[in-house]
């Protein structure tokens, strides 16, 4: 093998390396979004949170005769928008920290770094155990809590894993 053909094949290793995926590609992009999403959500949780309590309030005063079952699913989600005022700052700054972690890791993955999967994943974890250690099982009471809270999370983390091969520097 000659040195020419050494470097060219030397530089089209280091040119195919440099190129992002399509797949981390949308995964990237998708981050962006949902953090994007989420920071907005997330600072407005204290407004969000006592408009539900009102509306929670004004159903339980309306006077009507509720079924016993969506009584008690009110009185499940009172408890757990009560909690949540209670321990707002805490879970606000969870919140934040995790989508923070959560875009530098997405960016530092576009970068093609290795770091950025590890930043990416605790940007995920730390509002999950955040909030389980504030709120408890309370904060998943709901098909859509769950899905919201973990499968999406988790569904990520498996994508962005099956893309780490990506991840050269």
């Amino acid at each position: 093998m000659s040195q020419e053909t050494t470097n060219d094949l030397l530089n089209q290793n280091d040119e195919s390396s440099k190129k992002l995926s399509s797949g981390l590609n949308v995964l990237t992009i998708l981050t962006f979004i949902g953090c994007a999403f989420w920071g907005i959500l997330t600072l407005l949780t204290p407004v969000i949170n006592k408009f539900l309590l009102g509306l929670i309030e004004k159903a339980q005063n309306s006077g009507q005769e509720l079924p016993a079952k969506q009584a008690a699913d009110l009185e499940k989600g009172k408890a757990a928008l009560e909690l949540a005022s209670q321990n707002m700052i805490p879970l606000i700054v969870i919140g934040m920290v995790g989508i923070i972690l959560s875009f530098v890791g997405a960016l530092w993955m576009r970068k093609l770094k290795k770091e950025g999967y590890l930043i990416y994943i605790i940007g995920e974890i730390t509002p999950i155990v955040g909030g389980i250690i504030i709120m408890g099982a309370v904060q998943f009471t709901g098909v859509f809590n769950i899905i919201i809270g973990i499968v999406i999370p988790v569904l990520f983390m498996v994508l962005y894993t099956l893309q780490r091969k990506y991840l050269v520097k």
